[in-house]
């Protein structure tokens, strides 16, 4: 492969000898030569070449809901959108709670997806179910829900008897079930506020520097995330937290209500300020049909599909100046690498995972549903313009997409295949 890389915060022209998934050998220069003797990728003039993208927070639906989402359409917007992995959700039907469930679900992850991937279960009513569970290929951790805040000392449990083996972690969805109600448009910040976030993280302080790793998902807010980072927990971010705020909520109705809600324009200002500090940014994609985000507000289901352009509304925040790419590598790259347990990540030296990003900083694009290789081709950003596109996304070496077409589907890897036991 011959690519213009990013790298120590300069770009450089390089090539790497890739083989099975790995960098084999680097030169740092370019001598067309080899190219006599290899297959040659040269991808010099279409932009940057980042460590590949991972999204940590991605409900691919599928199983009984394939109307809303399914694994090939979710896994084609993310490579669209630079994605060389993607970690999926549990809330699906059937929930991902049980060896039945699990099973069907990494079925067709294997069979119909085009990154690499990983998943997470949700609690088991059964200690020993929820050990297997987490032993299976591609289970990186737990997810829980705020309807599972009660079973985080079970979780922990079983995870303390399993972590001298694999690592994993629990990821939490923080937001206080007594805390919650809900309202009409514009208001949902107030009828779940950001106390309800602030309370979990009281509740989860106990687990604080005890061996378990935990993961604050799609925080909302400055003060939640101080919070977090003083317990020691990771946390990310998305992209509508920092785009959004309650009053497209009031807006935009349907289109703009998720959870956690959108909070107040100063809140979002504020966070836009402290993207640094983050771990990682995340879509928390949540697919859903137009029939249903049709429906009255207070009927619609919550959730913002935008894998297929997550990519540019991260790389927009540095024209914003937000964040800076050195940023973007963090937050979209080593970052979640880091959260998963993946090493040696989209680096440029021999033993590295050869999946790679390549972007086009200047670059401009107009958002448009109808072009969103998801299912959900509506967007509270439409016509939004964004300065940054993914030119190409690269797989373990394998050329999947590149200027808008999606070129070749790989056999999807378990992450779990790339992470080191302790």
């Amino acid at each position: 492969m011959i690519a213009k890389v990013y790298e120590d915060g300069y770009s450089k022209e390089l090539m790497l000898l890739i083989k099975n998934g790995f960098v084999v050998k680097r030169y740092n220069y370019i001598d067309t030569n080899i190219c006599r003797e290899y297959e040659c990728l040269d991808l010099s003039r279409s932009g940057l070449l980042l460590p590949g993208f991972i999204d940590i927070h991605v409900h691919l639906r599928g199983l009984g809901l394939s109307y809303k989402e399914d694994e090939e359409s979710g896994t084609r917007a993310a490579i669209h959108s630079g994605f060389t992995v993607v970690i999926d959700m549990p809330n699906t039907v059937p929930r991902i709670d049980n060896m039945y469930a699990l099973e069907l679900k990494l079925e067709a992850l294997k069979n119909r997806n085009y990154v690499d991937f990983g998943i997470y279960v949700a609690p088991s009513r059964d200690e020993e179910e929820l050990k297997r569970m987490l032993l299976s290929e591609g289970v990186v951790g737990v997810k829980i829900f705020p309807q599972d805040l009660e079973q985080v000392d079970k979780v922990v449990n079983v995870m303390r008897s399993i972590d001298d083996r694999v690592e994993k972690f629990v990821v939490v969805h923080a937001e206080d079930p007594l805390m919650l109600e809900d309202c009409e448009e514009g208001y949902r910040s107030i009828c779940r506020p950001i106390e309800s976030e602030l309370s979990t993280l009281d509740r989860l302080r106990l687990f604080a520097n005890q061996g378990i790793r935990i993961h604050i998902t799609h925080v909302t807010n400055v003060l939640t995330l101080i919070l977090a980072k003083h317990y020691g927990f990771t946390v990310d971010t998305c992209p509508h937290y920092v785009y959004l705020d309650s009053a497209h909520e009031r807006d935009m109705k349907c289109l703009a209500k998720v959870n956690p809600p959108l909070r107040s324009y100063t809140t979002r200002i504020i966070l836009s300020k402290y993207l640094k500090l983050f771990d990682a940014i995340s879509s928390d994609h949540a697919p859903h049909s137009v029939d249903e985000k049709d429906k009255d507000f207070n009927e619609c289901p919550s959730g913002i599909a935008s894998l297929d352009i997550i990519g540019s509304l991260v790389l927009n925040m540095v024209s914003m100046n937000l964040i800076e790419l050195d940023d973007v590598v963090k937050l979209l790259s080593r970052g979640p690498a880091k959260i998963v347990g993946l090493r040696r990540w989209g680096c440029f030296y021999e033993g590295c995972i050869a999946s790679y990003t390549v972007v086009d900083l200047d670059k401009e694009v107009r958002v448009d549903p109808q072009k969103f290789f998801s299912k959900s081709k509506f967007s509270p950003y439409r016509s939004t313009k964004l300065k940054g596109v993914i030119r190409a996304t690269i797989v373990r070496g394998f050329l999947v997409y590149n200027e808008n077409d999606v070129v070749e589907k790989i056999e999807p890897l378990p992450i779990t295949f790339f992470t080191r036991s302790k």
